[in-house]
């Protein structure tokens, strides 16, 4: 069609639903920082700076991202074989169902086999929409407007989700309870956040009828002219250099995502010099808490012990535990004495209820361990660390909110670097023609600006940072975009969903997220710095700059597209 032609109802159906998937491609993704760590710890009943909780977090994103690439690589061969719109669609229910099924979790393996599937969901939603559209848009440049606007919707998904979680925290109580076993809390709001990764369902299920599958594909398929996608081809000497350099590529720029702008806002922003009075009020308390967790996992064996031998104990442990947080909210009102009569009088009474409720609760209690008071008092002993606990977050809480609004606002500068840089690209997509060229206009500034960042500008101030952290997550997202719009280019017909994901979710998903653990856990612990977070940002400096280089250096074999669109 001519360039200049204005797109039809069916076009911008289209490009609606490309843009509602990228956009809760990162919805369901970061969703996992908000839900994972109160999830873990409802689920295994311990508190939220337990070490089981990190132990597992790390775990999480450790099989998720295994599976988004193992299962990733394999739907794009399912792209490749069975049509874009088809798997596209399937992908995009996975990834929609599986947070429903998450929230509805009471085990910990069943949370993170549906953040696994929530994962593997995305990772083949990506290739399966860039694939899509680049086939139904053949003239060259509709489809770079076309792959570069819609894709700049991912950088949405973050803002997004953090402000439905914002509003979920605020409104949790208000909403209606969730129909689950006594243990667990009724209006946790992880779980509530994790019910709204069903909104790109809704809006899918209604459009998809209305759009076509690719037309090139279909005409192949039904000719008996379209070739079986084969995983050995990738690698034949015509698409050797093609598949390894394109997943190299995407392996360093997911790297420098999850090795460095990933653990800015809660790994790294907490070193700020702004935030140093702040970091030694909290030294004392976290040494705290983490003697007390330690006195936590000494005593669990005896309680765990104890509710297996004596029915309905667990029930009992549960419903003393959450009375004894529900009291704490009346009480903080009843002892401030900034507080006006009626809300202590109103906190006076639901606390007189709830210390009545606490009073049946020993009741039962006692009637249940009459003949084991050793279980009884494997109760009240988890209690008492529990309440200390209890008692360390509370004084925790003021300090390190002030910590977590300078990391949010990291987040933000981060995120709006991201979506202007996907802007940047999409417009640099129609005046730059060479591909390397392009990937350099962003390659070569992250050379400078990742180690101004983490090394000078984070000993700087918070400003400093904010803007440097800005700068980056424009270099680094906008090569997201980047190789969305360029691998549907240099992988023929056949193969396009299973190059592209090869490309993308084994190269950058499976590899590429790796950074992470390369750069807290085996390069920062060696760094020459007295904090964690100092040696957090020199890691993430390191690990930037680096595959920054890389990927300097693999521009150089970076083929350029021979044919556009190529239907090979």
């Amino acid at each position: 069609m001519p360039s200049s032609s204005r797109l039809t109802l069916t076009q911008w159906l289209i490009c609606a639903i490309a843009a509602i998937g990228f956009l809760f491609d990162t919805y369901e993704l970061l969703m996992t920082p908000l839900v994972g760590v109160p999830a873990i710890a409802e689920l295994l009943q311990v508190p939220p700076n337990n070490p089981l909780v990190t132990e597992w977090m790390g775990k999480m994103l450790w099989m998720s991202a295994l599976c988004g690439g193992v299962f990733g690589l394999l739907g794009g061969w399912l792209i490749d074989r069975f049509g874009r719109k088809r798997i596209m669609a399937a992908s995009i229910f996975v990834y929609s169902l599986s947070p429903v099924a998450a929230a509805l979790s009471t085990t910990l393996p069943m949370f993170i086999f549906f953040r696994c599937t929530t994962f593997i969901g995305v990772c083949v939603e990506f290739v399966a929409a860039i694939t899509w559209l680049a086939e139904l848009f053949p003239d060259p440049r509709r489809k770079k407007i076309v792959l570069g606007t819609t894709q700049a919707f991912a950088s949405l998904g973050g803002i997004l989700v953090t402000l439905v979680s914002a509003w979920i925290v605020a409104h949790a109580n208000s909403l209606p309870a969730l129909h689950l076993p006594e243990i667990f809390n009724a209006h946790s709001t992880w779980r509530y956040t994790l019910f709204t990764g069903l909104l790109p369902a809704l809006p899918i299920a209604l459009l998809l009828p209305f759009v076509p599958e690719s037309q090139v594909w279909r005409e192949k398929r039904d000719a008996g002219t379209l070739k079986r996608p084969s995983f050995g081809e990738l690698f034949s000497p015509a698409l050797r250099r093609t598949t390894i350099v394109t997943a190299l590529l995407s392996a360093c720029a997911y790297a420098a995502a999850f090795g460095a702008l990933q653990l800015t806002p809660l790994r790294i922003a907490p070193g700020l010099p702004e935030l140093a009075d702040q970091r030694k009020a909290l030294k004392p308390l976290q040494d705290e808490a983490k003697n007390l967790n330690q006195q936590l996992t000494a005593a669990m064996p005896a309680f765990e012990q104890a509710t297996k031998e004596i029915p309905g104990l667990a029930e009992v442990a549960a419903q003393r535990a959450k009375t004894r947080i529900a009291m704490r909210t009346p009480k903080k009102i009843v002892d401030d004495p900034a507080a006006s009569d009626p809300a202590k009088a109103a906190a006076k009474t639901q606390l007189a209820s709830l210390s009545a409720r606490i009073s049946q609760l020993d009741t039962n209690l006692t009637q249940l361990t009459v003949e084991k008071p050793d279980a009884k008092k494997a109760i009240i002993d988890r209690e008492k660390i529990l309440k200390q606990l209890g008692d360390n977050r509370e004084f925790q809480e003021p300090l390190d909110r002030k910590i977590k609004e300078v990391g949010n606002k990291m987040q933000g500068f981060q995120e709006t670097g991201g979506l202007i840089g996907r802007i940047l690209l999409a417009i640099l997509l129609l005046i730059v023609v060479s591909h390397r060229t392009l990937l350099r206009i962003f390659v070569v500034p992250g050379l400078l600006m990742l180690p101004v960042t983490y090394w000078m500008l984070y000993h700087t101030s918070t400003p400093a940072m904010q803007w440097g952290i800005f700068f980056c997550g424009l270099l680094v997202v906008a090569q997201f975009s980047y190789f969305g719009e360029y691998l549907p280019k240099v992988f023929p017909l056949h193969l396009r969903g299973t190059g592209g994901s090869f490309a993308t979710n084994v190269g950058g998903r499976m590899i590429g997220t790796s950074a992470a653990f390369l750069t807290t856990n085996l390069l920062a612990p060696k760094m020459n710095a007295a904090l964690t977070f100092d040696q957090v940002a020199m890691a993430a400096g390191i690990v930037g700059t680096s595959v920054f280089v890389l990927a300097l250096i693999l521009s150089f074999f970076l083929p350029e597209p021979k044919v556009e669109p190529s239907e090979q």
